[in-house]
């Protein structure tokens, strides 16, 4: 079945493109050239109409045989740009339908404020009939509060900016800026679809409690002196590791599952272990209590031994359980095996069926991150790419889930060094 589409504006489109989304990568790195790239180039849906990056070859020892730009523009049959700036000021800066951006975690803040400056400009130019700028931010979205904050405030600014142009089948933000998602991959899939579904019927009533565990073998990445995006920090950072790196997912997964408005974090207890080489962050248990009184236990470690890059691949190891006054979710099992479980369902609503476990996306087992390297790409991608086409798309992780992320994984952070509970960081206005 064809997915409705978003007519008021996707008619508006020039009927050259109206068939396939103009897309820029911003970021040439080790997961773009891996990942992004070739998802894109696989799709019949998308053009790549731009590729940026600072360095006329980039490096990672994450893959020693990057590609330079000029092979990537050759690959790709695209026009190389060597900054934001630069693709801004270009006719494919002015009409580009979507950016994905794959930098450095401490550059995510920067460059999301130049894209919503120029979808800002789109929608003052003609608020009628512009042409909306989605953006897929790769994860986390900032490793600074007060970044993730004013990026959420920009974007509600645009939405509220618009809300006299908009209809209530209309799922762009508005303002100039057609989606803002988080690349959680987790987020998209059909089990946590299901999830996120109970809990928005009432089916668990109120959450009280959530237990989560992320096991991830990547201890090679942090305990490397050379991998510095993944453990020197930047800015205002108090620390760098699992916690940015890894727990940022599953923390995600269980704010957009839960609900943003079901569980506001309020408070943090966390401490950590540090690798020795490195001084990154490479295991944590923290406690985090909602505003609501709600609580939930947090565990992480990169200490699973084995690689989850090698051939064949280590699976990461990820159990979370949720426990509302009606009943309880539960997902666990090995992330390269989807035998290993399924998204279940305990009852507790029902006299009759109090206690009965019905499994959830029968015909489907456990998955978490989508790292599949063939094909189109993951959930995340399909529905930034459905956005920028003008069609209905499943909001996975938006702005406001990427900053419950943020806040919680800094507080965690200040609780280490402080050795003391901290509050939240919060001077958002929900809308």
């Amino acid at each position: 079945m064809a997915k409705p589409q978003l007519k008021r504006w996707y008619s508006s489109r020039d009927s050259s493109c109206s068939t396939k989304a103009s897309i820029v990568l911003i970021g040439a790195g080790w997961w773009s050239q891996g990942w992004h790239l070739p998802h894109l180039h696989r799709n019949e849906e998308v053009t790549i109409s731009a590729i940026v990056d600072s360095s006329p070859h980039p490096t990672s020892n994450l893959d020693p045989n990057l590609e330079s730009l000029a092979t990537l523009a050759t690959r790709y049959d695209c026009p190389i740009f060597h900054s934001l700036a630069e693709l801004l000021e270009s006719p494919i800066g002015k009409s580009m339908d979507g950016a994905l951006v794959c930098t450095p975690h401490a550059t995510h803040y920067a460059i999301g404020v130049e894209l919503i400056q120029e979808a800002k400009r789109r929608y003052e130019e003609d608020e009628k009939n512009y042409n909306p700028l989605s953006v897929l931010m790769e994860k986390p979205m900032t490793t600074d509060v007060d970044e993730a904050i004013q990026l959420h405030t920009l974007l509600m600014e645009r939405k509220e900016a618009d809300k006299h142009n908009k209809d209530e089948n209309d799922q762009r933000i508005g303002g100039g800026i057609g989606c803002f998602l988080v690349n959680h991959s987790a987020n998209f899939r059909p089990q946590a679809r299901a999830a996120h579904e109970l809990i928005e019927t009432g089916k668990l009533g109120d959450i009280r409690h959530v237990t989560a565990f992320f096991a991830s073998p990547l201890s090679w990445i942090f305990d490397d002196p050379s991998n510095t995006g993944w453990n020197e920090t930047r800015g205002s950072m108090l620390g760098n590791g699992f916690a940015w790196g890894q727990q940022s997912h599953i923390l995600s997964w269980i704010y957009h599952v839960a609900g943003v408005e079901n569980l506001v974090p309020s408070k943090v207890f966390c401490h950590m272990t540090k690798s020795d080489k490195t001084g990154a962050d490479v295991s944590h248990a923290a406690t985090v209590i909602c505003s609501n009184g709600a609580t939930f236990s947090l565990s992480g470690t990169s200490l699973l031994p084995g690689n989850a890059h090698s051939d064949p691949p280590v699976a990461k190891r990820i159990e979370i359980k949720i426990f509302g006054t009606k009943g309880a979710v539960i997902y666990r099992g090995d992330d390269r095996d989807p035998s290993s479980g399924k998204l279940e369902w305990l009852r507790g609503d029902d006299e009759e069926e109090m206690g009965a476990v019905e499994v959830q996306c029968p015909d489907l087992g456990f998955e978490f991150e989508d790292l599949d390297q063939d094909g189109n790409g993951p959930a995340s991608l399909q529905c930034f790419i459905d956005s920028c086409l003008g069609l209905d798309y499943y909001v996975g992780a938006d702005c406001l889930t990427g900053l419950r992320s943020v806040q919680t994984i800094e507080a965690m952070y200040r609780s280490h060094v402080s050795g003391n509970c901290e509050s939240i960081i919060d001077s958002t206005e929900e809308s």
